[in-house]
């Protein structure tokens, strides 16, 4: 019997549409960097415009421990800093940066050999040197490693849980969310890179084992990473069910170890600290070839032409309408997948750290809304025993405090109340006011 959670879970259908091939998107030669691309305080510029910055240059200090810097993700002149809109609208502060042909002409070609040089397999002990824990997370720091699926939280604070004394490092490869493969696709490229950035994380963080979990709907990636495990004897590579939300940090944790991380409290209480597979692959680049965190792998996806839904490997600060795709008559751009990602209003914005992709739908279905019904199918749904359609109404009607005792810090936004509702009711948005308004 394959390994999942208790409590909730839906089956949306999975529609992963995209190639598991990953391209090279082309450098842009304008980028936008917004200096919040994480959880915690927002980083701060140390560039002024007119400066002149190289790729992979740090752009801008971390502005508190809960932090992360900003590189540059091309070589350029700094054109102004900022405020930016964002894709759902917001505006964030930002630096611009502008390359000329020469520069960008240089970066293309270095960034051709960087991912050429990543397909060697370079061991644990190649790369690590005389790097103690506390060296390899000062380097993650440096490099601006955050939690890369969707969450970005900074990696350096999450591996530095010393006073929880965990034992146990899970790499989420789940990918639970309908339509996105970025992930699938990097453990299918690169496994012996994203075991070892694996590796790197546990002993940044001084646990003993790894446990990577994978939904059982990737068979290649579990093909892959089982084969490159072979010689990683602490390193086990574990099939989960394939239910959503799986890839949910406190689901993952219940799935794998059978421990249950009580409400209000982190991981690390429960001896297990979860990264995202792609950070781990991160950290491995950060290790291994001094690559700050400059650009992801990306998800396009969506009602667009077959040969266009595509994983890209795009530098961060590019325009998502530089990706290539064909707009469909009366879209929905999402940044993110169906459940989770918010929609977009322009799609000039910046790909950011937590960009995870761009998913296209023609036509969206606009359900009229009906009265509650009262039956219990959110409830059912629900991953973390809530009521979702009670904290809902709290949220609807502002009483923050009502809703707070009743649980809306818990919940993960996972979006399955909204998906089960029979009466099309935005249960998940009034949930996600209620849990910022609670928070004042």
């Amino acid at each position: 019997m394959k390994h999942t959670f208790k409590i909730g879970g839906i089956h949306p259908a999975e529609n992963k549409t995209a190639s598991l091939e990953i391209d090279l998107q082309p450098l842009p030669t304008t980028v936008c960097l917004p200096l919040q691309q994480h959880i915690g305080a927002p980083a701060k510029a140390i560039v002024k415009r007119g400066d002149k910055v190289t790729r992979g240059q740090i752009i801008a200090d971390p502005g508190g421990f809960v932090s992360a810097p900003v590189h540059a993700s091309i070589s350029g002149t700094v054109t102004a800093i900022e405020n930016v809109i964002m894709p759902d609208g917001r505006t964030a502060p930002a630096v611009v940066i502008k390359a000329d042909e020469d520069e960008h002409q240089a970066d293309t070609e270095a960034r051709k050999v960087f991912w050429v040089k990543i397909d060697e397999e370079r061991t644990l002990e190649d790369i690590i040197g005389n790097l103690n824990a506390d060296k390899l997370r000062a380097k993650i720091a440096g490099a601006g490693i955050v939690g890369l699926g969707g969450a970005t939280f900074p990696s350096h604070v999450k591996l530095n849980a010393k006073d929880a004394a965990p034992d146990t490092l899970i790499i989420n490869g789940c990918e639970c969310e309908p339509f996105l493969r970025c992930d699938d696709a990097l453990m299918c490229r690169w496994p012996h890179q994203t075991l070892e950035g694996a590796r790197l994380l546990m002993r940044a963080s001084g646990v003993k084992r790894v446990i990577v979990g994978v939904e059982d709907n990737k068979p290649r990636a579990i093909e892959a990473l089982v084969k490159a495990s072979e010689d990683m004897p602490e390193i086990e590579i574990c099939p989960v069910k394939t239910k959503y939300p799986q890839g949910g940090e406190k689901q993952l944790i219940e799935a794998l170890t059978g421990r249950r991380v009580a409400s209000g409290a982190l991981p690390a209480s429960a001896g297990v600290i979860v990264n995202n597979i792609a950070t781990a692959f991160a950290a491995y680049q950060a290790i291994a070839f001094d690559e700050p965190l400059i650009e992801r792998i990306i998800t396009v996806t969506g009602d667009i032409p077959a040969d266009m839904r595509r994983n890209y490997i795009v530098a961060l600060g590019t325009p998502f309408s530089e990706l290539p795709f064909t707009l469909p008559e009366n879209a929905m751009a999402i940044i993110g997948g169906p459940m989770m990602g918010r929609s977009a209003v322009r799609l000039d914005a910046p790909v950011t750290k937590g960009s995870s992709g761009l998913l296209l739908i023609s036509h969206p279905t606009n359900y009229e809304t009906q009265p509650c019904v009262r039956c219990a199918e959110c409830v059912e749904a629900c991953p973390m025993g809530l009521e979702p359609y009670l904290i809902s109404t709290y949220g609807r009607l502002r009483h923050w405090d009502d809703a707070r005792n009743a649980g809306v810090a818990d919940c993960i936004e996972c979006g399955s109340c909204s998906y089960v509702c029979p009466s099309h009711r935005p249960i998940l948005d009034f949930i996600r006011i209620a849990k910022i308004r609670s928070r004042k």
